[in-house]
């Protein structure tokens, strides 16, 4: 899955005025007394998880705290109460590890903070997670909802190892939250009951996004594409790379803006190959990882928004769809995507972008070259795609749902 979804760091506040968690004498809610809910996520946070941070920061009836296994880009994510194994004594967190190894299970000396906290409910973000947090949760008696978000269902879910973990995950987890129904789908084809399983979209605050302004008459500048990602193969790089080569050769005038970056050094030297194989320097630009707000600016100054997910070789899939479109969207760009996952729920083939077949650069090129040469169908499927996401893809509105959620299992 892929990856942003973020109410700006400077909103971090409560309704009150002070920070979301701050602790008072107790363990209770500075201001007034909420209830708590742990959130369960390792790492806090990974550089794309914005949209975990918007759920965390966005809470207004609760009181949101955080166990993780490990601390990174917490200047990214301000958050107060992150409780870590790294904030452990030494050999605690030595036997952390052996135990983790040994039965890949985290939550090894967290009793006390959870009876120092006293959660009513506990948020796995991932399948993978909750699983790995079920054996303490089960011991605390505690609700449990875990979200899951793609690779966490569609890659692991056809190791069996992970299939029996997870339906005792599905056995004894009050609610499993999905992006969109085909993601909804896996999880019941894994063993989910149907009725444990709610379609919950991740939102979006349209006013921490620029609004694309689109001005008419005719200049001789590239038109830019522009595609967030990781350098994973479901992503469809390389054929966003092969679609740009056939632009190319068609003689249009067109720059493509690649932001994102491999989890390994070999990811990324595959990538700048292709470019290189391609002859493409002169069209593509590697900008690598970048913020969150540098990357709405370059949304902003972009023209169409590609992203060409397909299934892995491994199986591999987004689940549901990638945060990176939603928030094109957003901003008011059209969208070229593939026919995967639930990416069909947030791109309207025709109405607000389009779809095509996975695998299928040529056909990438001629939808791109569609809409480069027809700046007013780009500008009607930008607003209308603005208008989707305010409608199905609003952070206020789904945070309250999952508000509403919690207060059903508390």
């Amino acid at each position: 899955m892929s990856h942003h979804r973020v109410s700006g760091k400077d909103d971090y506040k409560s309704n009150n005025g002070e920070r979301p968690g701050a602790p008072s004498e107790g363990g209770e809610a500075t201001g007034e007394s909420k209830v708590v809910i742990a959130h369960l996520v390792t790492p806090y946070l990974f550089h794309t998880g914005s949209w975990v941070y918007s759920q965390l920061v966005g809470l207004h009836k609760f009181r949101s705290v955080v166990f993780t296994q490990k601390k990174e880009n917490v200047n990214q994510f301000p958050f107060d109460e992150i409780y870590s194994l790294e904030d452990l004594p030494v050999w605690k967190r030595h036997v952390s590890r052996v135990y983790r190894r040994a039965f890949d299970s985290y939550g090894l000396f967290f009793d006390e903070w959870f009876k120092r906290l006293k959660p009513k409910l506990v948020h796995a973000h991932f399948g993978f997670e909750g699983a790995r947090w079920l054996h303490i949760v089960k011991k605390k008696r505690l609700p449990m909802v875990t979200t899951f978000y793609g690779q966490d269902v569609s890659k692991l879910g056809r190791i069996p190892l992970w299939q029996k973990r997870y339906v005792e995950l599905f056995n004894y987890g009050s609610v499993f939250l999905a992006e969109g129904n085909f993601l909804k789908k896996q999880l019941v084809n894994l063993g989910c009951r149907e009725d444990k399983v709610i379609v919950q979209h991740l939102g979006v605050d349209l006013g921490k996004y620029p609004h694309k302004k689109y001005t008419s008459g005719i200049n001789n500048r590239p038109v830019v594409i522009l595609q967030v990602s990781s350098f994973r193969e479901k992503k469809g790089i390389e054929y966003s790379l092969e679609a740009i080569a056939h632009l190319r050769d068609a003689g249009i005038n067109v720059k493509y803006r690649l932001i994102g970056s491999g989890d390994t050094s070999e990811a990324n030297e595959r990538i700048a190959s292709m470019v290189q194989r391609l002859n493409l320097t002169a069209y593509v630009t590697l900008l690598g990882a970048m913020g969150h707000n540098d990357t709405k600016q370059e949304m902003a100054a972009a023209d169409i928004f590609l992203h060409p997910s397909v299934t892995a070789t491994d199986g591999d899939n987004e689940g549901g769809a990638p945060v990176g479109i939603i928030e094109a969207s957003a901003v008011g760009l059209p969208v070229i995507s593939t026919f995967h996952a639930d990416i069909p729920e947030v791109v309207l083939d025709g109405k607000t972008g389009y779809l095509v077949n996975e695998r299928n650069s040529r056909l990438l090129a001629a939808k791109l070259t569609e809409l480069i040469e027809d700046p007013v169908k780009r500008m009607f499927f930008g607003e209308a795609g603005r208008e989707h996401v305010a409608l199905n893809y609003n952070l206020e509105i789904q945070l309250r749902k999952l508000e509403n959620i919690y207060e059903r299992f508390i």
